[in-house]
């Protein structure tokens, strides 16, 4: 057979295996039972859940854990909470710009955005597909400076170092195809000029048989040798991580549904996940909540949050403060696009234990 001919026969029996997956998940998810509660999850918050802000989504720690930059919308402006005084100041007010997705702070204190350059044709939130990287000096006396490389979703930011993780991708115009590459540079500053140095592509989808979608998210404390993505699409949806000196790929969810890497615990031993069991799909479609999953290979998890258990409603984007005391957490409305947020609340991670005392169970 020719070999360009075996190529397709191969993958074409990949995606039909897929579809295959994905069919046999609807048929499971009709008959997932109804959530045992109504109303609102942020009216009947268990003892080690408070609400921290009325609004926003998407929250990020400092270096010291007292504060926390969030986004005011899917594509809109980012601002920072003290955490103490829940005293909240604008980050991105004093300049224009199209709105931006993501923001995290780095080692050095300054700021990382992603964000579109240009308007996004009809709906703003859609522009949160066409971002780009940006650098933001921690004064804010100057408008952020773009670095010159598209990101999808969320990028990566060490702790220790100047260095940075992004994902290049084509979603969602080119799904089956399109390109996936996850990349790794550092940000150099030079008289407040800042720049991209030293890129690589770390790895990209063909190590998945084109078959995921590939999103960066931390690199993984306290050596930073690894760094931790989600694999979309790929048994439903696994927490990996890559060894940045050898390429070795590990699977840490071993679990078949959606699994969403997020906040990785700072001693590296543990990361918080998005969750919806039983959904095959690249993003999932009902009810998410928060778990923590070890990252010594066993796929043990447990759950935190039981947003879900209230009909409409879900957690996400869980954040875990430098210290391990605190996860701040979103609150999640179905039936909105993947990733709103309607508020920040803050989970006091005491009542379930470090991920260092060894357990998973609350």
């Amino acid at each position: 057979m020719d070999p360009l001919a075996q190529i397709r026969r191969e993958y074409a029996q990949k995606v039909c295996a897929l579809a295959g997956a994905i069919f046999a998940a609807a048929l499971c998810a009709c008959g997932e039972p109804a959530p045992p509660h109504t109303g609102s999850p942020a009216d009947a918050l268990p003892p080690q859940i408070s609400r921290l802000l009325e609004t926003g989504m998407r929250p990020d720690w400092s270096a010291d854990g007292r504060r926390l930059l969030f986004l005011d919308a899917l594509v809109g402006d980012v601002f920072e909470v003290d955490v103490a005084s829940r005293a909240v100041r604008p980050i991105t007010k004093h300049f224009a710009h199209r709105g931006f997705t993501r923001a995290r702070y780095l080692a050095s204190g300054d700021i990382l955005l992603c964000g579109p350059r240009e308007p996004a044709a009809g709906d703003r939130d859609q522009g949160r597909w066409t971002t780009e990287l940006w650098w933001l000096g921690a004064d804010l006396a100057r408008p952020a400076q773009p670095l010159g490389e598209p990101c999808f979703e969320g990028p990566a930011v060490s702790r220790r170092s100047a260095r940075i993780a992004w994902t290049r991708s084509e979603y969602p115009e080119r799904v089956v195809l399109g390109r996936s590459e996850i990349w790794t540079g550092e940000i150099a500053v030079e008289s407040g000029a800042a720049r991209l140095v030293d890129r690589r592509m770390l790895l990209d989808r063909s190590a998945f048989h084109y078959l995921a979608f590939l999103e960066t998210q931390d690199f993984r404390p306290p050596d930073e040798r690894e760094l931790l993505f989600t694999a979309y699409a790929w048994k439903g949806g696994e927490v990996m991580g890559v060894d940045l000196e050898t390429g070795e790929i590990r699977n840490y969810s071993l679990n078949w549904g959606y699994d969403e890497a997020e906040g990785v615990f700072p001693d590296g031993r543990a990361i918080a996940v998005e969750r919806e069991p039983g959904t095959y799909t690249l993003t999932p479609s009902g009810r998410i909540d928060i778990w923590r999953t070890a990252l010594d290979g066993s796929g043990d998890s447990a759950r935190l949050t039981h947003f879900s258990d209230f009909a409409g409603y879900g957690a996400n984007n869980p954040a875990v403060s430098p210290d391990g005391r605190w996860m701040a957490v979103g609150l999640r409305q179905l039936g909105g696009p993947h990733g709103n947020g309607h508020g920040i609340f803050l989970y006091d991670l005491r009542y379930v234990g470090s991920s260092s005392q060894g357990g998973l169970s609350p």
